[in-house]
């Protein structure tokens, strides 16, 4: 999980009266990018806590900072593609701090344990358009996956226990990024076809792709 805030001050950035130069106010604005949050079993309530109370007590400062950047014609730099890399990086900034369908693409990990081998997945996530919200990644498919393992020797262990392996094939209806029928390929070694609306399909065939090679080594 990673904390949405900055590591320096509000006191400490380059103040635009000031003029800082283009290496200054992209160096501050890198710093201030926020990573996508990597959901994880292993985070602490006091981490969480932690979290967000440093968010909300930076929040403002570094919206009306990221605001003033975007609405300032920066006429002291002299290149007009240095002015759209501080426009486009500080926009980039402050659409992160509008929530998930204020955001733009992200790429996030997600990581598993089990009892052969942990894995990490990779999954894609375009922004959100409309009523597009197989394009986001729901905290519940996440907290599914991390019982498959559970149901190997539990309810389902007629089907994926020991001395019972057969070709598993599973369908899975609406898979939206992926996650879960990606994970059960991996955890299972099991045979999925993952489908979804014809919008969405594209981002999932990507994510597909993309974990592929990780889902065969594993004999999904």
């Amino acid at each position: 999980m990673t904390k949405d805030y900055c590591d320096i001050s509000p006191a400490d950035f380059p103040q635009i009266w000031q003029k800082p130069p283009f290496e200054a106010l992209l160096a501050c604005l890198k710093r201030l990018y926020v990573e996508p949050q990597i959901w994880g079993p292993v985070v602490s309530k006091k981490e969480v806590r932690e979290s967000r109370e440093n968010t909300a007590r930076g929040r403002r400062e570094v919206t009306t900072y990221l605001a003033s950047i975007v609405s300032n014609a920066l006429q002291w730099l002299d290149d007009d593609d240095q002015r759209e890399i501080i426009w486009e990086e500080a926009s980039r900034c402050l659409s992160q701090r509008c929530g998930r369908a204020g955001m733009g693409e992200i790429t996030r990990r997600w990581p598993f344990q089990n009892r052969q081998a942990g894995f990490e997945l990779i999954i894609r996530e375009p922004p959100i358009t409309g009523d597009s919200l197989g394009h986001k990644t729901w905290g519940s498919s996440y907290l599914m996956a991390q019982l498959l393992d559970k149901f190997t020797s539990g309810c389902l262990a007629h089907l994926l226990g020991t001395g019972h392996r057969k070709a598993l094939k599973v369908l899975e209806l609406g898979s939206g990024t992926g996650l879960l029928g990606l994970a059960a390929a991996a955890t299972w070694k099991a045979d999925v076809v993952l489908s979804d609306l014809p919008d969405i399909t594209p981002n999932l065939e990507y994510n597909i792709e993309q974990n592929r090679g990780m889902v065969e080594q594993l004999g999904g």
